[in-house]
């Protein structure tokens, strides 16, 4: 067969509306098969959030596991988090020599971070819409301000010191626990994310009249 195998995909005036307005509008595309799109932009103007939609609207409509919903839409952001964080570390090891007790340790500790936040996320997007937006910010303002070193370590919950534990060595204790807690706010934020998508496959004349009006 002549040409790459697939489906043209075309979007005219593509967009999302949440309950407090417009996350993106007017996108138009065209996609042949076999070819590759790049969305470019300035850091904040929703180009994740394009790509990635907290959950899927074709598998809502079309009556899907909201636990397949949610992890549709977990999946993808943490494959994405996971590189970023080798990187990262990469990049303080390699470049500026940071010498880690435990590196796997960490490493692995740092993606089940990065899980348990984008998680989180998706939740508060999915539960919230356009106003889970904010609520984010305001959770990455509470976690540099946590992160700042405005406390002495000492004061804080043990659970706190499990990366200085792996990074300086130390008793495994604190890490086990940081681990188990991750772990239960992970699970907890998308068995949330799963409810809402429960939620929203119930359609109702408000819902369908953003998508109805011009």
């Amino acid at each position: 067969m002549d040409g790459p195998l697939g489906l043209a995909v075309m979007a005219r005036d593509f967009g999302l509306k949440g309950p407090r307005g417009w996350a993106f509008r007017g996108i138009s595309a065209d996609a042949e098969p076999g070819s590759l799109i790049a969305v470019e932009g300035p850091s904040g103007s929703g180009r994740t959030r394009l790509l990635l939609a907290s959950m899927s609207r074709r598998a809502l409509a079309a009556g899907a596991s909201a636990r397949r919903i949610a992890l549709a839409g977990w999946l993808p952001v943490v494959a994405i988090g996971v590189p970023q964080t080798l990187a990262l570390m990469s990049v303080l090891h390699w470049a500026l020599g940071l010498q880690m007790a435990r590196a796997a340790g960490t490493v692995g500790f740092l993606c089940l971070v990065t899980a348990c936040f984008a998680a989180i996320v998706q939740w508060l997007n999915a539960r919230f819409g356009a106003a889970g937006r904010i609520l984010v910010l305001a959770l990455l303002m509470l976690q540099l301000t946590s992160a700042g070193g405005t406390y002495p370590v000492q004061t804080g919950p043990g659970f706190l010191n499990a990366l200085r534990r792996l990074i300086t060595g130390g008793g495994l204790g604190p890490v086990w626990q940081a681990c188990a807690v991750l772990a239960a706010f992970t699970a907890g934020a998308l068995a949330l994310t799963a409810l809402s998508a429960r939620r929203r496959q119930v359609w109702t004349v408000d819902r369908l009249h953003p998508e109805l009006s011009p």
